[in-house]
């Protein structure tokens, strides 16, 4: 394929997803991922679209019938900061005991870096992320906490680990709690949503892996929906808003119970 068909097969390509993988596009058109990344950097110049890292995302970025899209971390770190710090706090109560935990690649979830239990505890604390700016944040904490990623490519736009190699990785892996943040979760209906496949993908399998799983999302995304179902809420052992936490069954109650029986031993 020449160059131009090539250049002219990302942009619409980007337009009309919204984001394109190096990988993705070296499939399609039958080049390596250097040709790719080239082309990327040509167009990046060109302003024809913006390239990330993995991949590259549209300047003009599509949204649906509620606005939604799929945002970067740095553009989420710093919306709702005081909700977030107060979920935090909630989660690190309900943690405390925790020796192994799951925590997903989300900025509420990232705020639990400064409350986890552990930094100065006497019993040690493993985290598996698949969030590069959690990772360097707890490794720069030290304390007793230790700190791994799972495996995987980055998403082009969430910059979280996905794919077949991370799901593979956490096979292998049992956490007491996943801890996992969402784009809105519909009360009424009792289920929660996310952004992209890959990333209510990669959270189920946080999920399947983990005894007992939290959700933290605060009020603000609460009787909202996105495009992709990420579980029940009822799969959850419980919920955590900015407000405090919030058990969803009988499971959960038995959890909390056992909980408190550890924290007095």
């Amino acid at each position: 394929m020449l160059l131009q068909e090539r250049h002219r097969w990302l942009i619409e390509t980007v337009r009309k997803q919204g984001s394109l993988s190096v990988s993705e596009a070296a499939r399609a058109l039958k080049v390596t991922r250097m040709t790719v990344y080239r082309d990327l950097s040509d167009l990046d110049a060109q302003g024809a679209l913006r390239k990330v890292y993995g991949g590259a995302v549209a300047l003009h970025r599509p949204t649906d019938g509620n606005g939604f899209w799929a945002q970067s971390f740095e553009e989420r770190r710093p919306k709702e900061p005081d909700r977030k710090t107060a979920i935090s706090r909630h989660l690190a109560r309900l943690l405390e005991g925790s020796h192994t935990l799951a925590m997903d690649a989300s900025s509420t979830v990232f705020a639990l870096a400064h409350e986890l239990p552990g930094f100065n505890d006497s019993r040690s604390l493993f985290v598996v992320t698949g969030g590069v700016p959690l990772f360097h944040e707890l490794m720069n904490r030290g304390g007793r906490v230790r700190i791994a990623l799972h495996g995987g490519e980055p998403h082009p736009r969430t910059g979280s680990l996905v794919g077949p190699l991370a799901l593979a990785s956490l096979k292998v892996m049992r956490f007491d709690w996943a801890v996992v943040s969402a784009v809105g979760m519909m009360e009424d209906e009792g289920v929660v949503y996310d952004s992209t496949p890959e990333e209510a993908e990669i959270k189920r399998a946080y999920m399947a892996q983990a005894r007992r799983k939290v959700l933290a999302i605060d009020t603000t995304k609460l009787n909202r929906s996105a495009p992709y179902r990420l579980a029940d809420l009822s799969e959850f052992d419980a919920w955590v808003n900015e407000e405090g936490i919030h058990w969803t069954s009988r499971k959960a109650t038995r959890a909390r119970s056992a909980r408190g029986a550890a924290r007095t031993a």
